[in-house]
């Protein structure tokens, strides 16, 4: 425990967000789960062998902590997709305004990825290897950041 107290410190401290509080408990939780495990350790491996053990089960815990603390998600039910607001218009026009910018070709490469096609379909539309198209994508990405912002 001593030789890997600091690592499994730094790892609770960065998850708990500063919270000492959160993070003693966190740490707690982590050495009962160490505990628990302690007949899967090897002793013939290196010292940074045993750290990296120790590290994926600090992150295992943690994770595990974290999913327990996430609220429950609301069930979709009618009721509720009926009180949901209407952002689609919205979105087409964000769109449309965003393709402005583009060239014909790009414009219909873009719509047809927003749309769901995949890079092999887009590939065959435009006689063109699928990498190429990911490259294309990626361009067009590039260009509408830099007209638009960093936000996209």
């Amino acid at each position: 425990m001593q030789r890997h107290r600091e690592a499994v410190w730094r790892i609770c401290w960065r998850y708990a967000k500063g919270d000492r509080a959160r993070c003693e408990n966190m740490v707690q939780e982590v050495w009962i789960a160490l505990w628990l495990r302690f007949d899967e350790l090897k002793t013939d491996v290196t010292e940074w062998e045993q750290r990296a053990w120790v590290k994926r089960i600090t992150r295992s815990v943690l994770v595990d902590l974290y999913r327990r603390s996430e609220p429950e998600p609301e069930r979709l039910t009618p009721a509720l997709i009926n009180t949901l607001p209407d952002t689609s218009v919205d979105y087409a026009e964000s769109i449309d305004n965003l393709m402005v910018a583009l060239t014909d070709d790009e414009e219909k490469m873009m719509r047809m990825r927003l749309e769901g096609y995949d890079a092999q379909e887009i590939a065959d539309e435009f006689n063109m290897e699928r990498n190429a198209v990911y490259v294309r994508i990626n361009r067009i990405i590039t260009k509408l950041r830099k007209r638009y912002g960093t936000g996209l």
